[in-house]
């Protein structure tokens, strides 16, 4: 015998549409292709998996960066919070100062004054340094 619910009940669906409506968000009650109990819901862009699992609490799986990958249990004023939270800035990628230097060299973390250097005779003579002392180990 299956422990997870077989449907939604019509109160908890009208809870999580008054919840979401006050929360500025359009939610359409239509289920996700082969499911009968998951709704999935888009906002800002970002799509959200609201599952009904127990009386009043959802499984809310969200896309990744929100948090809620994993899909933790949530009442329906705390779906409406996370899927009106505000999207997160990636975080922009680092630009190399040194793009065509080795951040390594034989293991050994290249100093940024080396790295700036790389092509010089300060460079020839810190890696014969290195190759030196690996040799000697």
């Amino acid at each position: 015998m299956s422990l997870l619910p077989r449907s939604i009940p019509a109160r908890y669906t009208e809870e999580l549409r008054a919840a979401l409506t006050a929360a500025g968000v359009a939610f359409e009650p239509t289920l996700k292709p082969g499911s009968r109990i998951t709704y999935t819901v888009t906002h800002q862009g970002r799509t959200w998996d609201l599952r009904y699992v127990l009386p009043a609490v959802w499984k809310l799986i969200g896309p990744p960066g929100s948090g809620y990958e994993w899909g933790p249990g949530a009442t329906a004023p705390e779906v409406a919070a996370a899927v009106t939270a505000p999207v997160p800035e990636p975080e922009p990628e680092s630009v190399d100062p040194h793009p065509g230097a080795p951040r390594t060299h034989i293991g050994v973390p290249v100093p940024e004054m080396i790295r700036a250097a790389w092509k010089s005779e300060l460079a020839d003579g810190w890696r014969f340094g290195v190759r030196s002392a690996v040799a000697a180990r």
